[in-house]
């Protein structure tokens, strides 16, 4: 279900996040250097040039990352928890336990997936010159 919803949600932020790669590439100056970057500016010049269906180019990749992301994540948190010690029963403790569990999970599904996201912001920031 968490790689799901994953899933549906980066489908709906695929044109932004497109944009975002763009934006950090390039800086957006596709017309002239001395032009402002524009968000707008730039979403029009790849509906323009390139068509609609490539805000989402890459996605497919990011669909195919986010669902073992999700799996290794949740998996790789539950296994840190469980790794604290038996005399931590206090709040705090048990709250510095799932902070720690959760960085190390999330570090465990960035590492392991990183090819993948690699792959899908290669795919992301191409562009299709008419």
């Amino acid at each position: 279900a968490g790689g799901i919803a994953g899933a549906v949600s980066k489908t709906c932020t695929a044109p932004l996040a497109r944009l975002t790669i763009l934006f950090q590439i390039r800086g957006m100056t596709t017309d002239k250097i001395l032009t402002k970057p524009s968000i707008l500016r730039e979403a029009a010049r790849i509906l323009r040039e390139e068509g609609g269906l490539a805000f989402w180019k890459g996605n497919g990749v990011t669909i195919v990352h986010r669902l073992p992301y999700s799996a290794i994540n949740f998996y790789s948190y539950e296994q840190y928890k469980a790794v604290k010690s038996s005399g931590d029963d206090n709040s705090g403790a048990r709250l510095l336990a799932r902070f720690v569990a959760g960085g190390g999970a999330g570090i465990t599904a960035a590492a392991t997936t990183y090819p993948l996201d690699l792959v899908r912001t290669r795919l992301a920031a191409q562009v299709s010159r008419a």
